[in-house]
This record gives C-alpha cells, structure tokens and sequence, in this order.
C-alpha cells in the first residue's frame, strides 16, 4: 500500500514540474527591430512601450546607437524575450524621461502615461501617447520585425 502511494505521490509530482515547463500566456513571439525618425536614429537609450490593451500587457525596449531594439516582458519575476501574440500600440519615450518601466499595465491603461512630462523630446510629442501615436504592431508567433520610422512632421 505504501508502495503504491508513493507510486501515485511520483507520478503526480512528475506531472506538476512537466505542467511547469511552458507558459500560460498562449502562443510567443519575439520583436526586434529599428527605431529612426526621418531615416535617422534617434538617441541611444530612447524607450519604446509596446501596449497589448486588451489583455494589459507591456513589454519594453531600449534603442542602441544605431537605433535597434530588441522587446523584452516583463511578468511573474521573469524577464521574457518574446511576448504573447496579438496587436499591441507603440509609445515612443527620450532616454531622459521617467523610466517607464516603473508603470504598471493597468497605471498605462488608465491613462497614467499622458500624465509623464518628458524632457526635451527630438520628436513629435503625439509620439509619446498610446492613444495619439499612431503606431501599431500586430505580433505573430515566431521571429518579427518591427522597424519603426516616425515622422517629424506628424502632429
């Protein structure tokens, strides 16, 4: 009998560490990309917020000096390099701003990053704002690109 307990105590922990293994955030895609303005980049350390509104989830990205990012997500204490698939909106932050990785996905949803006063942005303040940006990326499952290129005339 304590044979067979012990058996049933293996198998069901054997299960719950193989369950533990993936995510339970459904199918993963990763994002890299270029980040210019007018074909140019913009500084090194701009911060790019990837918004996925209808589940809440943020992912970050900070450009080099050549203005290519790569997205990272935060979620449970882990850092990921791919995020969850689906249609995310773009803000656009000069390296000098309140970090927006301090924001939670539901302070942004709320509508906490129209209240961040940037410093001296070398692009269109629009840029700055989900609701105003204009930028979208619809993430698939695999490797994508998304190479931005923001307008310095868009008002």
């Amino acid at each position: 009998m304590r044979f067979q307990l012990f058996c049933v105590g293996i198998i069901a922990f054997s299960t719950s560490i193989i369950g533990c293994g993936g995510t339970d955030f459904g199918p993963m895609g990763s994002v890299s990309g270029r980040l210019t303005m007018d074909g140019q980049p913009l500084a090194e350390g701009t911060q790019l917020l990837f918004m996925q509104m209808e589940k809440g989830y943020a992912a970050f990205a900070r450009t080099d000096a050549e203005g290519n990012y790569k997205l990272q997500w935060m979620r449970e204490g882990k850092t990921w390099d791919e995020v969850p698939t689906g249609m995310y909106k773009i803000l656009v932050q000069p390296p000098e701003v309140k970090n927006v990785e301090e924001l939670d996905a539901e302070a942004m949803l709320a509508g906490a990053d129209q209240d961040i006063q940037p410093a001296a942005a070398v692009f269109p303040r629009k840029y700055q704002q989900h609701s105003t940006s204009g930028l979208q990326f619809d993430v698939k499952e695999g490797t994508n690109t998304s190479d931005i290129n923001l307008d310095s005339k868009f008002k």
